[in-house]
């Protein structure tokens, strides 16, 4: 035997290291296995153990033959391999489509995404009924919607005022950096900031960028695709897929989590970066990952992660290894530090002040198998399964048919892209598992921003993405079955409609918001010395209820004492424990500290009892109230006083 050919035994003690290799990965992304074997017991939680065990093997194989290192000999047995019959009839390399840079080809493009938008709008519109005919007067809720607007309204008018102080948001008062507390939005005001600018009617603008949020991410999926496959069938069936996943309508009140359009993008940059090299794909790419931080950070975070682990592998599996090409990866790295620096700054003043989330609050939302089994509540065909197999915020259905395509795409013979998307399925599934699977904790140890996050199960967005892309190949390898455009045409239109009846949702149940404010903020004004705003306390302070005052404050530009957000500062917790007994002498020593001028008392919000009661000890009490006058409001009553000092 040639000294530097390996016998049997050490082939086969290279194959259980790679077997041990691969069980551990698994093991950490989904957090182990417990199965019962012929009556024995088999459990592995953590890949610790597999590991020492593939370092003993792979020790003892080399210590007793040295002639062909594991590495050496299993890259020859690869490369032998990929000659045989049995490769090809597994893999396919991966066919570029041709693409020209002249103007008919731009123009093409062009009309592709304007179709595209065009289509997409139109059933946005539709699914979303009946928000079409309220788009000026009614949001999904009085709850995180009105935060959203508040953060729209807030940052256009502070660039207009006072850019420098744009995290220092009137709620919480005297704290700052409250902006950032929760999401920024500041990618998405880039498009509201000029309307509201023009005076456009704000629940308008709300409701403008929330349904963007559908259209521009089916959008995106369409153009990766298209360049992807070569197909705009392909592209047509992934846009709809991405634009209207199931996941998508369990989230209406939160905007943030519609506005995932950036994933895609981000994906289309970094293929045009691999295919041609150029800085101005590497700018793109920075770009587009910083407008999802700045859209939503749980999906900027994910993403950030899914680009490193799939663009990495995307990069070894083409081959494109050179010094262009990385000189435009790192400058993609500096332009998003760049972009996200400032928020960056505001972030981590703000976790000074409210600190970050604890394991059993992730916890408590991170997600297992058995919630892919479970729709949103409100899907008309498979709304039943949230009870059954769901958990809030972990209603993770991603549609049949989405995993079916997805299924023909990886179905052999499969190709390096294809590989690579599953790999980032997994990587997607393995996130929504939080605390379940081994990776998340070690991603919470040693990666400071995955500890602001509170809800892993939002990951499923990158299986969504996923199961998007590798659906447009698997609609691919089946049109191209056809010999005739048209059929390829049809079946896409009939899959779409597929797609959209099983994630259609019920009727959208909307809440009416008032055109402007209740009147007795306009008392407010001269006594508050002008335009400088002034602190005020609502009454009945209501901790995750103060929305509809931060709404008010988009006319009034009051300082809040009261605030709502994804966090909230100890100070403001303090007020409103403080707050139960007023008028008495805690809750106004409480005012006073932070330098309250004014509280409003609002009736509709309180019991007539209740209110007639604290309107009657705040008359009558000697504290240094001074009541300044009240105003009707919703068949109810708002007292407005002085705080006397």
């Amino acid at each position: 035997m040639n000294r530097d050919t390996p016998p049997a035994w050490a082939h086969a003690a290279d194959l259980a290291t790679l077997g041990l290799l691969l069980l551990a990965a698994l093991v950490a992304f989904t957090g182990g296995f417990r199965i019962r074997l012929l009556g024995v017991l088999l459990s592995v939680r953590t890949p610790g153990r597999l590991l020492l065990w593939a370092a003993g093997i792979t020790a003892v194989r080399h210590l007793a033959f040295r002639g062909s290192p594991i590495h050496r000999d299993t890259a020859r047995r690869f490369a032998e391999w990929k000659q045989t019959d049995r490769y090809a009839a597994l893999f396919v390399p991966d066919v570029t489509p041709r693409r020209g840079a002249d103007a008919s080809s731009r123009v093409r493009i062009a009309v592709f995404l304007i179709a595209t938008t065009a289509l997409l709008t139109a059933v946005a519109l539709a699914i979303t009924a009946p928000l079409v005919w309220h788009m000026r007067d009614a949001v999904h809720d009085p709850g995180d919607p009105l935060l959203n607007l508040w953060t729209l309204d807030w940052i256009a008018y502070q660039l207009r005022t006072d850019p420098a102080r744009l995290f220092d948001g009137n709620i919480f008062s005297p704290e700052r950096w409250t902006l950032a507390y929760s999401e920024t939005l500041l990618a998405p005001s880039a498009v509201a900031t000029p309307l509201l600018w023009m005076g456009v009617n704000r629940v308008l603008v709300y409701n403008a960028i929330f349904l963007s949020g559908f259209v521009l991410s089916g959008v995106g999926a369409a153009l990766l695709v298209r360049r992807l496959t070569g197909r705009v069938p392909a592209a047509l069936v992934a846009g709809v897929i991405f634009a209207f996943l199931p996941f998508r309508f369990s989230h209406y009140p939160q905007l943030q989590l519609q506005q995932a359009e950036w994933i895609p993008l981000s994906l289309w940059a970094y293929h045009r970066l691999l295919d041609n090299g150029r800085l101005s794909d590497g700018v793109l790419l920075g770009g587009a990952i910083a407008c999802q931080l700045l859209s939503c950070m749980y999906y900027g975070v994910y993403l950030a992660s899914y680009v490193a682990i799939v663009g990495g592998l995307l990069w070894f599996a083409l081959r494109r290894f050179d010094w262009v090409r990385l000189r435009a990866i790192a400058l993609a790295v500096v332009v998003a530090i760049a972009l996200f620096a400032p928020v960056g700054r505001a972030y981590l003043a703000a976790h000074a002040v409210v600190g970050e989330r604890g394991l059993s609050e992730i916890a408590s939302r991170s997600a297992t198998w058995q919630h892919y089994l479970a729709a949103p509540r409100n899907n008309r065909l498979f709304g039943w399964s949230a009870a059954r197999f769901g958990a809030e915020e972990r209603n993770l259905f991603p549609g049949i048919i989405a995993v079916g395509l997805s299924a023909i795409a990886l179905w052999p013979p499969v190709s390096a892209i294809r590989l690579v998307y599953a790999a980032g399925l997994a990587w997607g599934i393995t996130l929504t598992f939080g605390v379940n699977a081994p990776a998340y904790r070690a991603l919470y140890e040693y990666v400071p921003a995955f500890r602001a996050l509170r809800i892993p199960a939002l990951a499923v967005i990158l299986v969504g993405f996923s199961l998007t892309v590798l659906a447009g190949f698997g609609f691919d390898r089946l049109a191209r079955r056809f010999r005739h455009g048209h059929a390829a045409t049809a079946m896409a239109v009939v899959i779409c409609v597929g797609v959209l009846v099983e994630s259609w949702p019920t009727p959208m149940h909307l809440a009416a918001i008032p055109a402007a404010p209740p009147s007795i903020y306009m008392e407010l004004m001269p006594d508050a010395g002008g335009s400088s705003p002034v602190p005020i306390v609502e009454i009945p302070v209501m901790v995750g209820g103060d929305q509809t005052y931060m709404y008010y404050s988009t006319f009034h530009r009051q300082r809040l004492l009261n605030g709502y957000s994804g966090f909230f500062p100890p100070s403001y917790l303090h007020l409103a424990g403080a707050m139960r007994g007023f008028p008495d002498e805690r809750s106004m020593h409480a005012l006073r500290s932070r330098g309250a001028r004014y509280a409003l008392l609002h009736g509709e919000f309180l019991e007539r009892a209740e209110y007639d009661n604290i309107t009657r000890a705040a008359d009558e009490c000697r504290c240094g109230l001074t009541l300044q006058g009240r105003r009707s409001w919703a068949d109810r009553e708002i007292s407005l006083y002085r705080i006397e000092y």
